[in-house]
């Protein structure tokens, strides 16, 4: 994949969102699936507005791509907490809640509201927590159980590939994809930047992360909202 350079960054029409973020064709039928992960924020690099949500970050632009991806993708893999605090429902793609203490309720939407039609949602967790899952998760989940007490990604992303799920779509939050970062486990991160400055105080997109460097393959705007797409470059 080139580089992006001065000549990408260029408006983007909304008919071209599906072909701009085309998987790679290795992400299919391969040894590995390919891991990327969509993140917003302000431009002073807040990634969750005044009520703790990253959803009141998001601009029409960003939405669009975030739908595109979202439909093209094999899983959705989020922190339990992400899932909570945005209310997570059901969708057409099967979702994989990243959790190591399982301290999920029944009322979340991503349960309550699920029916037979609903593809199965996926619980990756630690085996110490899985051990002591509730009845009423184990009857409406599939329990991943991947490392001893903590989430073991490594595992995690090899379980999901085993279930025929190449494209794994991340949608964080930050902890979960700093956590993919320092595991060398992430190909791309799509991150959109929205024009708006929230101030101080706000949760940054990684936490507790090294230097990491990499390369832009694609920066597009769309009415003010910066879309890019990164690729790290691991030291290894």
């Amino acid at each position: 994949m080139p580089q992006a350079n001065s000549d990408d960054v260029e408006s983007m029409p909304h008919s071209d969102i599906p072909g701009l973020y085309l998987w790679p064709e290795s992400a299919t039928g391969h040894t590995a699936p390919w891991v990327r992960c969509n993140m917003v924020m302000s431009l002073d690099g807040a990634v969750v507005d005044s009520e703790g949500k990253s959803a009141g970050l998001g601009t029409d632009a960003d939405k669009r791509v975030f739908l595109a991806v979202r439909h093209d993708s094999d899983v959705i893999l989020v922190g339990a907490g992400t899932a909570r605090t945005e209310g997570y429902r059901p969708t057409s793609v099967p979702i994989a809640l990243v959790t190591n203490q399982l301290n999920l309720d029944q009322s979340l939407p991503l349960f309550a509201q699920a029916n037979g039609e609903n593809p199965t949602t996926y619980i990756v967790t630690s085996q110490s927590a899985a051990d002591l899952a509730p009845t009423w998760l184990a009857q409406c989940a599939t329990i991943i159980p991947c490392g001893n007490t903590q989430v073991d990604l490594s595992a995690a992303i090899h379980e999901l590939h085993n279930r025929g799920f190449d494209r794994i779509h991340c949608e964080g939050g930050p902890a979960l994809l700093t956590s993919l970062l320092e595991a060398e486990l992430l190909d791309e991160l799509l991150l959109t930047v929205t024009p708006v400055l929230l101030g101080g105080g706000s949760t940054m997109i990684t936490t507790s992360l090294g230097k990491i460097q990499g390369e832009y393959t694609q920066v597009r705007t769309d009415e003010g909202t910066v879309l890019m797409r990164f690729t790290p470059r691991y030291s290894t």
